[in-house]
């Protein structure tokens, strides 16, 4: 600081104190200097009187001088002025701190414990500190720099609005791993005393490593015997000191174990207070020593029904099938059994990583996974699928309930239609009822009503029977579309059959039948596996209610079987060989692979298998194109031996790139995975080498069970999505299908599909092209037709083959089907002869006619793609003939292969953005990936974007917010009667850009996006979400909310609200606006998901940076035009209005990421 510059420092205080006492009794004011040490100048109760701290300031204060230990000031503040967490009574807690300075120490940890315990800092700074250690100190948006003390010093007036800012903001931690959760502990306490001090001490170990306060994980505590005592309710504002001093005064009580009276408690009285609505995970962990002397099913059951994960631990004589019964699913996740008490504290660590994996999971991974499976499964587009229904008498009417729940969210996951998914439905008990036969639904709200209206019928439970009864339906379903439709059947059972189930489901799986068969309850395990045929198409829950969580392992594997029909896939294993693993894990990670592996394709042109043993270093166990069988990759496998040593993880990483690439067996054009195993943390660095190779283009799995560094296996995936982490090496069995799934299904592949197109493909099928290239033109096709919803009234197909004549392969109208489309495809060859490009695409205009099958009088975009290898015969007549086409709206792709020539290709798409060229027909499987077609039918909407504008952001980072603007504009087809686009920026206070009204040309938008200043200030959310619909949602500001145009806004902010944010949100989409949130760097993901409509996955974005804004503007872009679709679709197609609210949009676009 400096004594020259002290008194401009006693100035602005003295100011401050003015201010702040200008309302008496308001604020309690005390002061402190610090340089080595904290020298207290007076307390908070020492002065009420303004004059009387004025005085002291001018009097006493005097310059100490010293070295600057900011880190240590803040302790010593903490103990002196703010010692133990507030309490609801508490007045606001505020710490303003000057500095002139860089720390000596560390200032981050000690400010966090200050703000843990509710105190709001202030943070302002001169000279030379930097902005990034007020930041830290500072709660978020309240750091300030000045240049020189004069300026702090003018900024005195300004001091009492941000304190009064500060005390409106409602802080969402930011926290600790992202924990965000309600956690309930269920406590046995009939136990000895000592046996109490071992629970006592794993209790305070849990809770002091979760991230207990307000929006972060709240705990209640239930403790039981013959009675339930509740000693902790979500509900209260509760902090981790009371919640350990709680913990600290748990004593043993004498009684009986009424564990379900327990269960029941904690439902009724605990978990009602929790946020289960705002969509917060909710987690009970049961501990006990003893069988329970009520009944745990029912109660068990309510407890998950009501959305709880539940764990539970077993101690000596506790009851390991009653424990089964009361956690969730799968069990070997969720049970844990000890042998002793003293075992317990040991087992804190395992529990936190699991109680940290479960929140994080379903924060970030369950949503992605399952938009994937969702997508694969409509992708199913042709199957016919019947349940087999057990309606015995041992199913309680609830659990029958529970069943039919299940079909209903099995059945959402598929695209249900005459021609796509048909569902049939059959109930058993000694009887057989057919409940709906595949033709009687054709459509999703309708299939589940038929499911709501099942009646139980009762009785006993003859399977076999049931199963013969479906051979005369399957037989029916066959005749009605030629046998070429994949056919399944589920089973499902809570009891052993009366009868033999061998002979009739062998019957119905020669018959081409699928069955795969699930088990609740009494189930004979081993006759689902007669009834299924395999081991891999069973599946086993205890209680009915579980159903739901093995509805994605259902849809997963009849999905898969589709999926990975033809997929190619070069798959490298990198195992981790370290002495941590032992043998007997060493064998279950082999197994693994071998799983794997027998659940893939393996041969020389479909999937290839390395793999790399790793531990202190890398060695080469067999590359990509050593087997090309099962039996030879299994041996191999079995020979493997345990090296020991450490890991050197990211050594293996940079080894292993080598093995993609051709000399190592690697094919060019064929999709890459690795699959990393590991069980420990990596001791050397992983980041760089795994860079390296996702920048190739590696798709790389880790698998890590709970000794491996999860943030680590996080670093070298990539995604959260694609790391498996688990207790033990025997879970890894549970992933298998979803590896599988994910590979062949790649997780990049988030493209829109196709919604209602005529497409003519135009191929050349000259004499120059090979029956191997021609395949590759083939597959390229197929990737096409398979992305889309083919059907009468949604995607249609046509297409032109060429050489010196060009004749029709199929008109639009001729298939109605995917499998039929597909089928033509992979059937034809080429026909020989010389390249008349031109004459083929005047010949391909005809098809587009509406006898065969063209729509453009009902406003469906008509899109010719042409796929040519060579130099055209007639090119000198290609522009005319193409200008011909584009003129009549058929927007015109062309697809050049090795020797076509780009000005060709230039001439039939008219635009650089419409055509593509690769050098080789292997190169089209690439260009397969990127596809990505979203026209919409929708032709309206209102959209308004909310851009932060505060002082985080800064200049240069506001010039990527532009850009991503501009960007996004230039996608919509912008008009009065068209898209409408609203703009406002928000710091301290909104400021309207331009309304909805006021530009309708989309070059007057772009040019005021170009020309916008940033304003500076701070974060007001919630004002601004209010502001929004009270100035832009309205009709005089352009919004057409009551035409019943769609009304979107788009919210981009990087830092956290100052203000309420929960209350605006709520109501502007209570108004029918839909919300998106798009968080950049310190964002709080929580109040993104506050701010943003449901479901969170579809309108909550997160980047790590300013400039990865553009990375999902791609994706940005195709969610906002469905939301515009979906909501015009019923308004405007039945007016003919159909036309894209976005511009044409690029068929072959970014890779989908």
């Amino acid at each position: 600081m400096g004594n020259k510059a002290f008194p401009s420092m006693k100035s602005f205080i003295s100011k401050m104190i003015s201010h702040l006492t200008a309302t008496p009794n308001q604020y309690r004011i005390a002061l402190a200097q610090y340089s080595d040490d904290l020298h207290v100048e007076f307390l908070l109760d020492t002065y009420k009187a303004k004059n009387s701290m004025l005085n002291y300031v001018k009097k006493n204060v005097v310059f100490k001088g010293g070295s600057v230990k900011t880190g240590n000031a803040l302790r010593e503040v903490h103990k002196t002025f703010f010692k133990g967490p507030a309490s609801g009574r508490d007045k606001e807690r505020i710490l303003v701190v000057l500095t002139s300075g860089a720390s000596e120490d560390a200032v981050e940890e000690p400010a966090k414990i200050l703000k843990s315990d509710g105190v709001k800092i202030i943070a302002m700074g001169i000279q030379d500190v930097s902005p990034q250690e007020l930041q830290s100190m500072a709660t978020s948006q309240f750091s300030y720099k000045f240049r020189t003390v004069r300026d702090l010093s003018m900024s005195s007036q300004n001091l009492t609005k941000i304190i009064e800012d500060i005390i409106q903001t409602d802080i969402i931690a930011i926290c600790k791993s992202d924990s965000v959760a309600d956690v309930v502990f269920i406590v046995d306490e009939g136990v000895s005393k000592p046996n109490a001090e071992d629970i006592k001490k794993f209790l305070q170990d849990t809770v002091s490593f979760l991230d207990v306060r307000k929006n972060c994980i709240k705990v209640g505590l239930v403790t039981y015997s013959s009675e339930s005592h509740v000693l902790s309710l979500l509900s209260e504002e509760t902090n981790k000191t009371a919640i350990l001093q709680k913990v600290q005064g748990f004593s043993p009580r004498e009684g009986k174990a009424n564990t379900g009276a327990a269960i029941k408690a904690t439902r009724q009285r605990v978990f009602s207070g929790s946020r289960k609505a705002q969509g917060i995970e909710q987690i009970a962990i049961l501990i006990t020593h003893r069988p329970s002397e009520d009944n745990v099913s029912e109660a068990a059951h309510d407890l998950r029904r009501a959305g709880v994960t539940v764990f539970t631990i077993g101690i000596e004589n506790a009851d390991y099938t009653q424990l089964t019964q009361i956690a969730s699913y799968p069990q070997q996740q969720y049970v844990t059994k000890l042998t002793a008490f003293s075992d317990l504290p040991k087992e804190a660590k395992t529990l936190q990583k699991k109680l940290l994996n479960q929140i994080q999971d379903k924060l970030y991974v369950q949503s992605e996974r399952r938009e994937l499976l969702k997508a694969g499964s409509v992708d199913t587009e042709e199957a016919d699928i019947y349940v087999l229904i057990d309606g015995s008498t041992s199913i309680y009417p609830v659990a029958f309930g529970d069943i039919k729940n299940f079909l209903k969210e099995v059945i959402k996951m598929f695209n249900i239609g005459p021609n796509k998914v048909r569902f049939g439905a059959v109930q058993f008990s000694h009887d057989k009822r057919l409940e709906f036969e595949l033709d009687e639904y054709s459509k999703t709200n309708d299939l589940e009503t038929a499911i709501d209206n099942i009646r139980q019928i009762y009785g006993d439970t003859h399977i076999g029977e049931a199963l013969t009864f479906m051979q005369p339906l399957f037989k029916r379903a066959r005749e009605q579309r030629a046998g070429r439709v994949p056919c399944y059947l589920i089973v499902l059972t809570d009891g052993e059959s009366h009868d033999s189930v061998k002979e009739p489901a062998e019957r119905l799986r020669n018959e081409k039948v699928n069955i795969y068969a699930i088990g609740v309850k009494d189930a004979n395990e081993a006759q689902l596996h007669e009834i299924a045929g395999s081991k891999s198409r069973t599946f086993f829950v205890q209680e009915f209610d579980s159903l739901k969580n093995i509805k994605n392992e259902i849809v997963q594997v009849i999905r898969s079987g589709e999926a990975c029909k033809e997929m190619t896939a070069d798959i490298m294993f990198l195992v981790d060989s370290s002495g941590s693993i032992g043998p007997e894990n060493f064998l279950k990670m082999k197994n693994f692979m071998r799983e794997l592996v027998n659940k893939s394709d393996i041969s020389t042109d479909r999937v290839q298998v390395g793999v790399i043993q790793f531990s202190g270093q890398p060695r080469e166990e067999f590359q990509l194109d050593r087997y090309s069988s099962k039996t030879d990759i299994f041996s191999a496998i079995d020979k493997m031996r345990l090296m020991g040593d450490n890991a050197l993880t990211g050594s293996a990483l940079t080894f292993v790139s080598d093995y993609f690439k051709p000399p190592k067996g690697a094919r060019p054009a064929v999709k890459k995975f690795l699959i990393l195993i590991t069980d420990g943390e990596a001791q050397d660095e992983v980041k760089s080498p795994a860079t390296a190779l996702r920048d190739q283009g590696v798709i790389i799995y880790s698998v890590g069970v709970f000794n491996a560094n999860k943030p680590q296996l996080e670093e070298i995936s990539g995604k959260p999505e694609l790391v498996f982490y688990v207790e033990e090496f025997d879970i890894l069995k549970h992933i298998e299908d979803e590896i599988i799934f994910g590979i062949c299904r790649p997780h990049e592949e988030k493209c829109k599909r196709i919604e209602r197109l005529d497409v003519v493909f135009v191929i050349d099928g000259s004499g120059s092209i090979s029956p191997l290239q021609y395949q590759a033109m083939q597959d390229f096709m197929i990737d096409l037709v398979k992305k889309s919803d083919v059907a009468p009234d949604r995607v249609q197909f046509g297409a032109v083959k060429y050489s010196d004549e060009p004749e029709t392969f199929f008109y639009l109208n001729t298939f109605t089907t995917k499998s039929e489309i597909v089928e033509a495809i992979q059937n034809d060859r080429t026909i020989g002869g010389s390249t008349f490009t031109a004459k083929a695409v005047g010949y391909s205009e005809a098809l587009f006619a509406q006898e065969h099958g063209g729509r453009k009088s009902k406003g469906v975009p008509q899109i010719l793609i042409v796929i040519t290898d060579g130099e055209s015969r007639d090119a000198a007549e290609l522009n005319d003939t193409a200008k011909r086409l584009r003129d009549n709206g058929i927007i015109i792709y062309a697809v050049g292969i090795k020797g076509a020539k780009p000005d060709e290709l230039l001439a039939m798409a008219g635009s650089e953005d419409k055509y593509y060229y690769v050098d080789t027909f292997e190169g089209l499987k690439n260009t397969s990936v990127s596809v990505c077609i979203y026209v919409l039918e929708a032709s309206v909407a209102d959209i308004v974007f909310l851009v932060d504008g505060s002082w985080s952001i800064g200049k240069e980072n506001f010039k990527n917010i532009q850009d991503f603007l501009y960007i996004m504009v230039s996608s919509f087809d912008v008009g009065e009667d068209k898209i409408r686009i609203g703009l406002v920026q928000y710091s301290d206070a909104p400021h309207t850009e331009f309304l909805l009204n006021t530009y309708h040309r989309k070059e007057d938008i772009l040019e005021k996006i170009q020309k916008l200043s940033y304003k500076g200030g701070g974060t007001k959310t919630g004002e601004s979400l209010q502001f929004l619909l009270e100035n832009h949602f309205k009709e005089t500001a352009g919004s057409r909310r009551e035409e019943g145009v769609p009304q979107i806004a788009v919210v981009i902010t990087d830092g956290q609200a100052q203000d309420n944010i929960q209350e605006p949100a709520k109501e502007i989409k209570d108004a029918g606006v839909t919300l998106y949130a798009i968080g950049i760097k310190g964002a709080s993901l929580v109040e993104l998901q506050e701010i943003a409509s449901d479901p969170d996955d579809k309108h909550v974005y997160e980047v790590e940076d300013f400039t990865d804004l553009q990375d999902i503007s791609h994706n940005m872009l195709q969610v906002l035009c469905t939301t515009v679709e979906e909501v015009n679709q019923i308004a405007h197609v039945s007016q003919g209005m159909p036309t894209s609210p976005c511009s044409p949009p690029p068929l072959f676009s970014l890779p989908c990421s």
